[in-house]
């Protein structure tokens, strides 16, 4: 059984690479495939956090639109996780968590499910039950959730559950929320 899905971001969720603008801002390129992975967790019932060192308003942004958790900023990613799965009474081999390097090897140790992306360092595949057949922000998440549900035998169930939801706008709308045009 599996309760909660943390994710890193940078590598995981993003290819990795991080665009600095000439005013401080920042850029991260989402791969929409891992959104649906991310709803498809959720309809199983998982909660799903993005948990990343980097302090990133991009990354807080992409959770917020999939109704993600996220802890950001965060130095020591062992700690925070400990209390945030006490917070939720969710024990450490319910958890589920998608890696791509050495920042992530200690909760990868503890975790029931550690999962690392295709082009993860080796110190993380050698930890991982899976690595993706995708490099992180190529579709990894989607890969990882799918080996996931697939494993608990809750695929079919958050498949069809996603198909019978909501997902935003209606058939025959445009996506400004309006009607189609006649």
């Amino acid at each position: 059984m599996i309760r909660a899905l943390v994710l890193d971001v940078d590598g995981v969720l993003s290819d990795g690479g991080v665009i600095l603008d000439a005013a401080g801002g920042e850029a991260k390129r989402f791969h929409t495939r891992d959104g649906v992975g991310i709803k498809l967790a959720q309809h199983a019932g998982w909660r799903v956090l993005f948990l990343t060192a980097r302090d990133s308003e991009p990354a807080r942004r992409r959770a917020r639109e999939l109704g993600a958790e996220w802890a950001t900023g965060i130095a020591h990613k062992e700690a925070h996780l400990e209390a945030w799965l006490a917070a939720a009474s969710i024990p450490w081999e319910q958890t589920a968590y998608v890696g791509d390097d050495l920042p992530d090897l200690g909760v990868m140790m503890r975790v029931g499910w550690p999962v690392a992306v295709g082009d993860a360092v080796e110190d993380v595949k050698r930890v991982a039950r899976h690595v993706t057949a995708v490099p992180g922000g190529a579709g990894a998440v989607r890969d990882a959730v799918e080996w996931l549900l697939e494993r608990t035998g809750e695929l079919d169930r958050a498949k069809q559950s996603f198909l019978h939801r909501p997902t935003g706008f209606s058939v025959g709308e445009e996506a400004t929320g309006g009607p189609a045009p006649s």
